[in-house]
C-alpha cells in the first residue's frame, strides 16, 4: 500500500500545477473576438469567473477565478476582455493573463 501510495504522488503533485495552455484553451472556446460583450461577460461569469464590468463603459474588463489547490495557497486565473474599438458593444479581443500563486 505504501509503494502505491508513493507512486502516486507525483500525479497528485501534477494535478495541483498550473497549465497556462490549458486555461488558454479553455477561455478561447468559452469567448471569442466579434461576440457581444454582455455575452462574453455572462459566459465567463457561468464559469466561476468575477468580471469586473464597472461602469460598463471601460476598454478593459478584467475577469478573475480562484484556482483552488489541494496542498498549496490558491491561485488566480486572469483574464481581460477588451472591447472592440469599432463596436463597443462586442468583444474585441481576449487576453488570457499569467496565473498568479502566491510563494
Amino acid at each position: 500500500m505504501r509503494r502505491f501510495l508513493l507512486a502516486a504522488l507525483p500525479l497528485v503533485l501534477a494535478a495541483c500545477s498550473i497549465d497556462q495552455s490549458r486555461l488558454g484553451n479553455f477561455v478561447n472556446q468559452t469567448v471569442q473576438p466579434g461576440m457581444p460583450m454582455e455575452q462574453a461577460l455572462v459566459r465567463m461569469q457561468a464559469e466561476g469567473f468575477y468580471c469586473n464590468a464597472g461602469s460598463g463603459a471601460d476598454a478593459v474588463i478584467p475577469c478573475t477565478r480562484t484556482y483552488e489547490r489541494l496542498i498549496r495557497k490558491n491561485c488566480v486565473e486572469r483574464v481581460d476582455l477588451v472591447r472592440s474599438a469599432t463596436n463597443v458593444k462586442n468583444l474585441g479581443a481576449v487576453d488570457v493573463l499569467e496565473v498568479k500563486c502566491p510563494q
